[in-house]
């Protein structure tokens, strides 16, 4: 028996040393995950902040544009009598203003050859100049871009 309660105490000892550390590692496991958790967390919402002041950067741009060419539309309307109408590209962050032509007007036929292949076009600032070209046949006007 006195040999039994020799090796009792000890490996008691081992047993409750191994629990207990199994306890202190689980917690620091899991309080790591926490970290790390919280930190994915900010960076997702510091991401989130620069996307929204990017977008109201270039919202704000846009405006400041639409505004400058607003602006150059009066000019030219001041200047000249055949001003239709103007309008702000964003695909090409350019101000077009339309004048009214002088010149007789084409045929739709003649208009629709200059978008028979536009749907193979791949880029979109190319197609959206197209499709202006093809307006400006088929209204008989012309645009100057600023």
């Amino acid at each position: 028996m006195d040999k039994t309660n020799k090796l009792l105490l000890p490996a008691t000892i081992l047993i409750a040393s191994i629990v207990l550390g199994s306890f202190f590692y689980a917690s620091q496991v899991n309080k790591q995950r926490s970290i790390e958790r919280q930190q994915e967390i900010k960076l997702q919402e510091d991401r989130r902040i620069e996307e929204a002041k990017a977008e109201q950067t270039k919202k704000e741009y846009i405006a400041k544009r639409r505004n400058e060419c607003y602006n150059i539309y009066l000019q030219e309307k001041k200047n000249w009598s055949n001003v239709e109408d103007f309008y702000y590209s964003e695909v090409r962050d350019i101000c077009i203003v339309r004048y009214k032509s002088s010149g007789p007007a084409k045929t739709k036929e003649k208009c629709e050859e200059i978008i028979k292949d536009i749907w193979k076009i791949k880029s979109d600032s190319f197609r959206e100049w197209i499709w202006d070209n093809y307006r400006n046949c088929l209204d008989n006007t012309f645009s100057k871009e600023f």
